[in-house]
């Protein structure tokens, strides 16, 4: 149990790092945009909706959108925890240019975490990239 709450923890504390680049409200409506709802849904726990207001979006190219569904499918919250479902969206993001999923992949890779193998080429890939890429999420 604490291991699931930690994992909680974690997805949520990434949801605020990504909503910090794409949290937005439309300024003669005060709506919350897709984003932030499913930020909203997912500190709530609600991480069925979290994933219904994340997915579209990370399937349009929402780096950060594609972060956090990495985690979701990473930490299992979401439902059945999907080890290669969150490197396919964590490699979307890191092509995106999200630096914390190229550390992700740089370190699963040296590591063999995620259920990949070890890779010192690939990890030191994205390490490179990552090195370089002035983005902070």
């Amino acid at each position: 149990m604490h291991t699931r709450k930690t994992l909680k923890t974690l997805v949520l504390a990434l949801g605020v790092l990504g909503a910090m680049n794409t949290w937005a409200a439309d300024e003669k409506t005060g709506k919350v945009d897709d984003f932030a709802d499913g930020f909203l849904a997912a500190q709530s726990g609600d991480y069925a909706k979290a994933v219904a207001k994340w997915e579209p979006l990370a399937n349009k190219g929402n780096v950060a959108a594609q972060f956090n569904m990495g985690t979701l499918y990473h930490s299992g919250v979401a439902g059945k925890m999907d080890e290669a479902k969150a490197v396919e969206w964590y490699h979307k993001a890191a092509e995106g240019g999200s630096r914390m999923a190229q550390e992700y992949l740089a370190a699963a890779y040296a590591e063999g975490w995620f259920g990949l193998k070890k890779d010192t080429k690939k990890a030191a890939h994205w390490e490179k990239i990552a090195d370089n890429n002035p983005v902070n999420f």
